[in-house]
């Protein structure tokens, strides 16, 4: 058999890689036989651009399922609010923002950086929170990016040092952000007291998807936060944040991905 069927036969990589990613988009998660019949490409060929595609990050495996990734959510594409983990976080982050009045945050970890995946809040204060949906910032500044740091190894910190100074707050020192983040692995949540934005001060927590026991798949998807005033950063929004935590990840505790998966 040919790489490509017969019928329909795409001119070029530019076009097979379309056509996956049309697909994936629209069933929101596939694996390698889903891909194969949504596009009509033959195995070999859907197997190693999909491996391609995930080296790049335009896709991300979990187990056998694929769905558009992280480098794609950068750019600000329709995936990134019909996804499905964001589909069932956002009613929690809705009520968090609402319970606290303050600016709350959704983000997922790509190398050294955090990416902002959702934002919400308005008013004054908003303005003085200059981040927006898809910006990165470095995570070892943020409470989100500390948090989905905490969740790495410790051979994945010593791989993005060395750690770049945003505000005079901002912790450089490779000693004290090992430090701050085995302090967060231990209390379950991270802070940033304007390290990443000068007077803005951040409660963050991750937040968690089942996953299977691939060495491949992850089980943090993302964290959130709560950003204030730094004058108004006060303990008592934590339990809030933890309470949004535990409602998120109840959310999560079938993952559609892991629960249609097949032996591909």
């Amino acid at each position: 058999m040919n790489d490509d069927r017969e019928s329909g036969t795409p001119p070029s990589m530019l076009d097979r890689i379309d056509l996956i990613l049309d697909a994936v988009e629209e069933a929101g998660f596939l694996t390698l036989s889903g891909v194969m019949e949504r596009t009509g490409l033959a195995r070999s060929t859907t197997h190693r651009l999909l491996l391609q595609m995930e080296r790049r990050k335009w896709l991300f495996r979990v187990g056998t399922n694929y769905e558009l990734g992280v480098r794609l959510f950068g750019l600000g594409t329709s995936g990134l609010r019909t996804h499905w983990f964001y589909r069932r976080a956002m009613p929690t982050l809705s009520w968090l923002q609402l319970q606290t009045g303050y600016i709350v945050h959704m983000a997922y970890l790509d190398g050294a950086d955090c990416v902002y995946w959702e934002k919400l809040g308005s008013g004054r204060f908003q303005w003085e929170v200059p981040t927006r949906i898809g910006a990165h910032r470095p995570a070892h500044t943020t409470s989100v990016g500390k948090s989905l740091l905490a969740v790495q190894s410790d051979d994945y910190l010593r791989s993005i040092e060395p750690f770049a100074e945003l505000t005079p707050n901002t912790v450089t020192s490779t000693t004290a952000i090992r430090q701050e983040i085995d302090e967060v692995r231990k209390r379950g949540y991270a802070v940033d007291r304007g390290e990443s934005i000068p007077n803005v001060g951040c409660f963050g927590t991750t937040v968690s998807a089942a996953s299977d026991d691939s060495a491949t798949a992850r089980r943090t998807s993302a964290a959130i936060s709560i950003c204030v005033p730094l004058a108004e950063l006060d303990t008592r929004l934590i339990p809030i944040l933890l309470a949004a935590k535990k409602r998120i990840s109840q959310n999560m505790r079938v993952n559609p991905m892991i629960e249609t998966a097949d032996d591909d």
